[in-house]
């Protein structure tokens, strides 16, 4: 990870949610308490939790992994920009083996536990910004849970298609995904092995519905796999 005390603009600021109400005055102050680092795809973040710092998500995304001790990977979802993370609370129970891990290259800033403290008590509407994402961030993973417990893997890799496409943009009903998920990404991100992934994957090429475009992947029938999936 590379860091500078303020290689980016505090205008990059402004597109947080957390930070679209405040003034060109407080912005600049936030920028200078701020370190900017940036991050090569498939750099992790060295200890996200181990203080009360907090870690904002300017472009490109995060994927958060769980390891257990036998070494087998979950995807338990992405951060997108404008997201926050880390451990203001410093709570105690987060599981072991949780990484973030960039999927692509990706520009954070990070704001020491001094700072925060003191952007919270000043500012109500960042307590609300904060709460709204972490909210956002436990829906996410309620709907990843009941996926997980009610959606066999055909139909939970249909939905997470699905969600890219919508991520990336539809248009004619096709879309390419790039860049596009890993056979082993999907996998992980649905619990199961790259092998059952790759038989999918396949029978969606035969049914014309996904087409492999060098490393990319086209869905050239959207509507027909939303068809697929609420017919399962």
């Amino acid at each position: 990870m590379s860091t500078s005390s303020q290689s980016a603009s505090w205008q990059l600021l402004r597109a947080v949610p957390a930070f679209a109400h405040l003034d060109t005055e407080r912005l600049t102050w936030l920028a200078q308490q701020m370190r900017w680092s940036s991050l090569d795809k498939g750099q992790e973040v060295k200890e996200p939790f181990c203080d009360a710092r907090v870690h904002v998500i300017l472009s490109g995304q995060l994927q958060v992994l769980c390891t257990n001790v036998q070494g087998k990977e979950l995807l338990l979802g992405e951060l997108l920009p404008g997201q926050m993370f880390g451990n203001i609370l410093l709570c105690a129970s987060i599981p072991p083996g949780m990484s973030l891990v960039a999927a692509e290259s990706t520009l954070l800033v990070v704001m020491d536990k001094v700072s925060t403290q003191e952007w919270l008590v000043t500012d109500v509407s960042a307590v609300l910004g904060i709460l709204n994402n972490v909210t956002n961030l436990l829906w996410q993973l309620v709907n990843r849970v009941v996926e997980m417990g009610t959606l066999n893997v055909r139909s939970r890799l249909h939905m997470r298609l699905l969600a890219l496409a919508q991520r990336q943009g539809i248009r004619n009903n096709q879309v390419v995904l790039a860049p596009s998920p890993t056979q082993a990404s999907l996998a992980a991100y649905l619990g199961t092995s790259r092998e059952e992934v790759a038989r999918e994957m396949s029978r969606l090429v035969r049914l014309g519905l996904l087409q492999r475009q060098g490393r990319n992947i086209a869905l050239i029938n959207v509507d027909g796999l939303i068809a697929l999936a609420e017919a399962q």
